[in-house]
């Protein structure tokens, strides 16, 4: 406890006033005589207790009447901060926090307009000429400028709410480390401190004075979808999908048998039902067949309210109306024999595109055009051909390798040490029966309807052997009865590499008249579709690069458009080789599906979500975040129980500390009460 005017504390000399009074008693005694007083001796004794006591207490009020009445007059106060030291120049910054949560409502309605009040009595609390900031979720980039009390008042007046979400420590951080010069820094954060967002344990250690308002929403229940994946991030015309949906249930009540919908292309594609209990979450599936090419624009839905803005997840990809596959080869006859059967497998297939080109005639910078490359027994790579591979490979593209038997195998292994893949150790020139089959590889899970034991399978004259350790991520697909690798698969990037330990020749037409030569290499095509990505979030994901294979017009003008409203921009462009970049920042604000469009043509679709931080609908209440502002060690910050208290009076309270004055005076009359009701009735 402090006093704001300590100097008045010498007025407690006067306590020495009703000391000296019962000390030295005026009052005169009558003398009164009786013949026999030995029965009044007890009664004497008892009285004069009595009077003793009486007057005692009668001195202790007197005396705590001058103390409070003394306090009273030098207003004692307890200090609101540890450093209660301020400098005459103040910098007021206020973050409201506009996030989807706060049009929750309470006991004094929506929480964002209780907030956007809250600021502008903070802002009228403070003395003319005060310096302001603003922040929200948007950290828009005028809010980064010095506000006077006017401009002030304006900005909050144009709040609105947003799909953004920012972590407190962002909002804290920037504007505790910006350099301001002989001002103390004030920041007062007006929230419902949702527990995903409120990490204050990343607060940053300056010396600013923070204030928190903690808003209390009525209590709402929410059920709401997490999230979606596909179980193959590639999709392909035919191809069955397997959608997962993740649904949480943040309220008390269990739901049961809930329908979850998907619509594509704006018919309903599936549907199911889902039972999910109070505080938890399940996980469930979609099946449905791509039965189109080109774009498809879905959605997952379900029904909650009050909180809409979670339950639709939009997604969003493109199944390519055909494949394109290039044979390269050599002018070696190992190479052509194996384009023979490359082009017997391919002709005249609707879905799969067979091109050839010599290695000799090679075209570069047309590699990346296709969606699988077979090397047919190249005896030869060149550097500039190995980097054209690694780069269309890390973008996407599928490569396979028949290589050709060569006592010196260096140049097959120059091209396996690209994708760190295991190298060629030796020659097996025995002929091997190829033994064994991964069926349970999802290359191979929808191949064969029934599984034999002991099938009957092509043999190979003579084969590559390779290294057993590598760091590379290889399956083994096919294998020889010694257990050497027959075909292999490296993940690198985007795309895959597909290795066979022997040529695609002749010399083992067996393998390519056997039934295991189709579903093989036209699984490889299959397999050879880029990932996608079918959902991005607002706020959050702010660029998008073209897939490659998209026929783009560099000089014509890319557009981004809504579905199903007028909104539309056009975004920043860059080039990184043959990918097309487009940045958007924060220029998508709405949930939804996008087109890019390349003039009249549109090249690709995106699907939009706002942010799930927002469905978990958990705070954090005054005493937790107390305990958390107390463990983050935080020196000067203060906690705002009473936030619908006028802010004037907390505005007192902050500057001067608790004001405890009133409380003295209250207690001064008290003890007037008490010596009087002493005096009166105490006989």
């Amino acid at each position: 406890m402090k006093f704001l005017y300590p100097t008045f504390l010498f007025a407690l000399l006067a306590i020495a006033i009703p000391v000296i009074i019962h000390l030295f008693s005026f009052k005169r005694y009558k003398t009164v005589y009786f013949s026999n007083v030995s029965f009044l001796k007890d009664i004497k004794k008892e009285s004069k207790k009595k009077s003793r006591l009486k007057q005692l207490l009668i001195l202790a009020a007197r005396i705590l009447t001058i103390i409070f009445l003394v306090f009273a007059f030098a207003q004692p106060f307890i200090p609101a901060n540890r450093d209660s030291q301020k400098s005459n120049q103040q910098l007021v910054a206020v973050y409201i926090d506009n996030s989807f949560s706060m049009n929750a409502l309470s006991e004094h309605g929506q929480l964002l307009e209780v907030a956007r009040n809250k600021a502008l009595e903070i802002c009228m609390a403070y003395p003319p000429g005060t310096k302001f900031r603003l922040f929200t979720n948007d950290l828009n980039p005028k809010h980064q400028h010095i506000f006077n009390k006017e401009q002030f008042i304006q900005q909050v007046s144009g709040i609105q709410s947003s799909p953004t979400v920012v972590p407190l420590s962002l909002i804290y951080n920037r504007f505790a480390n910006k350099i301001e010069n002989g001002a103390d820094k004030n920041l007062y954060l007006i929230s419902d401190f949702q527990r995903s967002i409120s990490d204050i344990h990343n607060f940053s250690t300056a010396e600013i004075f923070s204030y928190y308002l903690p808003l209390v929403p009525n209590e709402v229940a929410n059920l709401y979808i997490d999230s979606c994946w596909v179980e193959i991030p590639a999709h392909r015309l035919g191809q069955e999908e397997n959608m997962f949906v993740r649904i949480k249930n943040v309220s008390k009540q269990n739901y049961q048998n809930l329908p979850l919908k998907l619509f594509l292309n704006d018919s309903i594609k599936s549907i199911t039902n889902f039972s999910v209990e109070a505080q938890n979450e399940v996980v469930t599936n979609l099946k449905y067949n791509n039965t189109s090419s080109g774009i498809q624009l879905g959605k997952i839905e379900i029904t909650d309210y009050p909180f809409t803005h979670d339950n639709n997840w939009y997604i969003s990809y493109f199944v390519e109306p055909r494949l394109k596959a290039l044979a390269l080869y050599d002018n070696n006859t190992e190479s052509k024999e194996g384009l023979s059967y490359l082009k017997a497998l391919f002709a005249n297939d609707e879905y799969v595109q067979l091109d050839e080109m010599n290695r000799q005639n090679l075209q570069v910078n047309k590699l990346g055009e296709y969606n699988t490359i077979f090397l047919l027994n190249i005896d030869n790579f060149s550097s500039g051909l190995l980097n054209q591979l690694e780069t269309v490979v890390s973008n996407g593209t599928s490569v396979t390798l028949f290589p050709v038997m060569l006592r010196n195998p260096e140049p097959i292994n120059n091209f396996l040490s690209i994708f760190k893949a295991n190298q060629i150790v030796s020659i097996d020139s025995t002929k091997q029966d190829i033994a064994s089959i991964d069926f349970e590889n999802k290359f191979y899970a929808e191949v064969f309807k029934k599984r034999e034991k002991n099938p009957v399978l092509p043999k190979i004259n003579g084969h590559y052997r390779f290294a057993g350790s590598t760091q590379s991520d290889e399956q083994t697909l096919l294998a020889f009865q010694n257990g050497d690798k027959a075909l292999s698969q490296i993940n690198y990037g985007d795309g895959k590499v597909w290795v066979f330990a022997f040529p695609l020749a002749k010399t083992n037409e067996s393998f390519a008249r056997d039934i295991l030569f189709v579903p093989t290499l036209y699984n490889i095509v299959l397999n050879s579709l880029a990932k996608q990505d079918i959902a991005f979030t607002v706020g959050k994901n702010t660029f998008y690069n073209i897939p490659r294979n998209r026929q783009i017009d560099l000089n014509a003008t890319l557009e981004i458009a809504h579905t199903s409203s007028e909104e539309n921009f056009i975004p920043a462009k860059s080039n990184f080789g043959r990918t097309v970049r487009l940045e958007f920042d924060d220029k998508i604000k709405t949930d939804g599906h996008y087109l890019v469009k390349n003039g009249m043509q549109t090249i690709a679709s995106l699907a939009f979500n706002f942010n799930r931080l927002e469905s978990d609908l958990r705070y954090f209440n005054a005493t937790e975040l107390e305990n958390r502002l107390q463990d983050a060690q935080l020196t000067n910050a203060t906690l705002i129980r009473e936030v619908q208290r006028n802010f004037t009076e907390i505005f007192d309270d902050l500057q001067n500390g608790k004001q405890l004055w009133k409380w003295c005076i209250l207690l001064a009359l008290l003890f007037i009460v008490a010596e009087v009701l002493l005096s009166r009735f105490w006989k």
